[in-house]
């Protein structure tokens, strides 16, 4: 059943469907999450267990259109697809259904809080190589679970990955899976998927299988990797044309400090051939793990069926098998053999062996003729004998000298020291990797263990006390960011009881705090228009209910009885202010406060064009909002991610008399990043 009331208000200002509403069905709808190719996201709750869910939307505009029909039924064979995943990194879907009155279809899905993919991609954030080993292996273990299913996902994007705290990673939208074993409502060359992230097989019209998702998925590892596409393009045509025929930009072309264990596994997930990918899920998982390890990727090879003999150029011989000789042969004497046989000709006849007795015979005469020589049997001088001798002793001790002075004995070497200066360059180089993949506190660690080694290190000291001052500032954006989830978590406690006044405090608070949390200025939001309407209410009463003492007091005064009352004065009307920003960029927004109360939180940016032609441009922010009279500060804050732009201005006391329109102008320099501000 569908209930009509104040219409939910979005970033863009649209409500759900064609008419105002907060209901889905029996879901309380709360707020837009976004929108997607199928329709509006929603954040929503069940009413019948108080959780919260994710309602995905589609609505056909003509029943009787074919291609409309067949939309509808792919939006309700993603619930029946993704329905059967039970999977930590698969998103759950919990329930499908039907608006009566609207016609609106739905899916309710688990309600995730983090950020897609590509959203952390686009921001610029930091991710080390094996956070993105492990998300990316996470997923393929989703997907191997979903391919045991007979699922095939069929849009793996950045996108449809989401981030939770601690980089868990699931996977979502299932919108155009495929179910092997059932239907298939694809008709022959319809084009589904998104092209920078489709395998060959997808854009020839080949059916696809478990691979082809291990193909977009590579895509992914690659886009994580160097924060670029392997296939690029200016076209469709073009995107497609590289992905079928051309190789991709190696990863150590891109960036030579990707570890070499990242390149096999990419250029395996990316072959042409999914004969020559991974097979499973699995098998890619435990590859992105090995190279964590910092091992080789394990690759699942396939087993040959017969044994070979492997030569040097991979060519495989069959195995021979040689007989033994019998026992009682006669030895045979190997020659060479003649790789090029002349025909007909006969081998050469075995060389005659030479007699052994010949060489000694020789070597004996040579011998008895020098004995027989006259020279053997003179006398030799007794001086020219000492004096041979002499000299023979002379050169043997000089030769052992200079041998020596040659070879002298290395100094002895002081172990302990080598030891400590080993353990040094393995420490530092460890804590600059560490340091290098953004993890902050345990390169810090390594670089308090170097100290102790080398407590007079400028180097070492340098960079702890820059660690110190990075580790102080990540503690304290912490505890600002839990004081403001504290602040908010009470304040939407307080708006869900209906006590929006007590409620706004707390959500301004918790939006001072952190000025980034759109979820926080929704609320706050909320809870003014709720809280304003309540004081309409209360003013309006009280204005009935002092004309009727106005009335018995005119009544009585005819009488003479009881004297006229003296009239109450009543405002002449809100105040209000309007916000114009001529805005030059295609992010961010801007947000207005007068006290409690928010008189502008709009974005800067629009989209115009549909599907691929989808893009984002600046918006030029022109808005009035009406407000109680009051004598308060004015606060602005401009926030543009894509500059690094975190403006927060505070124009002090101004008084916004009833019935007054005041003007703020904020001018944007982006060369300067520069703010002025004009109020009238």
């Amino acid at each position: 059943m569908t209930v009509q009331g104040t219409p939910i208000p979005s970033a863009e200002g649209e409500s759900i469907g064609d008419r105002q509403q907060v209901k889905l069905g029996r879901y309380e709808v709360v707020r837009e999450l976004g929108k997607g190719a199928m329709g509006i996201v929603y954040l929503a709750k069940d009413p019948l267990i108080g959780r919260l869910v994710a309602l995905k939307t589609i609505r056909a505009q003509n029943q009787d259109d074919e291609e409309a029909k067949e939309f509808q039924q792919r939006f309700v064979r993603e619930a029946q697809a993704a329905g059967i995943l039970n999977h930590p990194s698969i998103v759950t879907v919990h329930d499908i259904g039907q608006d009566e009155t609207t016609g609106t279809s739905f899916i309710a899905m688990e309600y995730v809080e983090g950020q897609n993919l590509k959203e952390v991609l686009s921001q610029g954030r930091p991710l080390g190589f094996e956070q993105i080993g492990d998300i990316i292996a996470q997923v393929a273990d989703a997907l191997d679970f979903a391919h045991a299913k007979g699922i095939v996902h069929r849009d793996v994007k950045p996108a449809n990955i989401i981030l939770l705290e601690g980089l868990r990673a699931k996977i979502t939208d299932f919108g155009i899976a495929k179910i092997t074993s059932g239907g298939n409502l694809t008709t022959t060359g319809q084009f589904l998927g998104t092209p920078n992230y489709m395998a060959p097989e997808q854009i020839k019209g080949a059916p696809v299988d478990g691979r082809t998702d291990i193909f977009s998925l590579g895509i992914c590892l690659y886009e994580c990797l160097t924060r670029r596409k392997p296939f690029g393009g200016d076209s469709l045509t073009s995107i497609s044309y590289k992905i079928v025929h051309e190789n991709f930009p190696p990863l150590n072309e891109i960036n030579p400090q990707i570890p070499d264990g990242y390149s096999e596994i990419v250029s395996h997930c990316l072959a042409k051939d999914p004969s020559k990918r991974y097979q499973r899920g699995k098998d890619l998982a435990a590859a992105l793990r090995s190279v964590i390890r910092g091992e080789r990727p394990v690759r699942a090879e396939q087993v040959l069926e017969d044994i070979t003999v492997v030569t040097r150029d991979r060519e495989r011989l069959p195995t021979i098998e040689v007989p033994f000789p019998d026992a009682g042969a006669p030895p045979t004497v190997l020659e060479p053999f003649d790789t090029n046989p002349r025909p007909g000709a006969t081998p050469p006849p075995p060389k005659a062996a030479k007699p052994r007795g010949v060489a000694a015979e020789r070597l004996r005469q040579t011998l008895t003729g020098v004995r027989a020589h006259p020279a053997w049997k003179r006398r030799m001088p007794p001086a020219v004998f000492f004096a041979i001798v002499g000299v023979l002793l002379a050169a043997t001790v000089g030769a052992v000298v200079l041998i020596k002075s040659r070879f002298a004995t290395p100094a002895s070497v002081d172990r302990t020291l080598e030891t400590r200066r080993i353990r040094e360059r393995q420490l530092r180089t460890e804590a600059d990797k560490l340091l290098q993949q953004g993890r902050a506190v345990d390169a810090y660690q390594k670089y308090m263990e170097l100290k102790k080694l080398a407590p007079q290190s400028a180097y070492v000291n340098d960079r702890l006390q820059k660690l110190s001052l990075i580790l102080r500032q990540e503690e304290t954006s912490k505890q600002k960011l839990t004081l403001a989830r504290q602040k908010f978590d009470e304040g939407l406690a307080l708006y869900n009881a209906k006590k929006y006044s007590e409620a706004i405090p707390l959500l301004s608070e918790s939006f001072s705090i952190n000025p980034n949390s759109e979820e926080t200025a929704n609320y706050l939001k909320l809870a003014q228009q709720e809280d304003q309407k309540e004081r309409a209410a209360r003013m309006r009463a009280q204005q009935q209910q002092q004309q009727k003492i106005a009335q018995r007091g005119a009544t009585t005064s005819t009488t003479g009885t009881l004297p006229r009352p003296v009239p109450v004065p009543v405002p002449t009307g809100p105040t209000s202010l309007t916000t114009v920003f001529n805005s030059t960029v295609n992010d961010g927004y801007i947000v207005v406060k007068a006290g409690i109360d928010v008189l502008a939180h709009e974005n800067l940016w629009q989209e115009t064009g549909r599907f691929l032609t989808r893009r984002r441009v600046p918006r030029q922010v022109n808005v009035t909002k009406e407000f109680t009279p009051k004598n308060a500060d004015l606060e602005v804050w401009v926030v543009i991610k894509s500059l690094n732009i975190n403006e927060h201005k505070v124009i002090p006391r101004q008084n916004f008399l009833a019935g007054v329109n005041h003007k703020l102008t904020v001018n944007f320099n982006p060369g300067s990043k520069t703010f002025e501000y004009s109020l009238n």
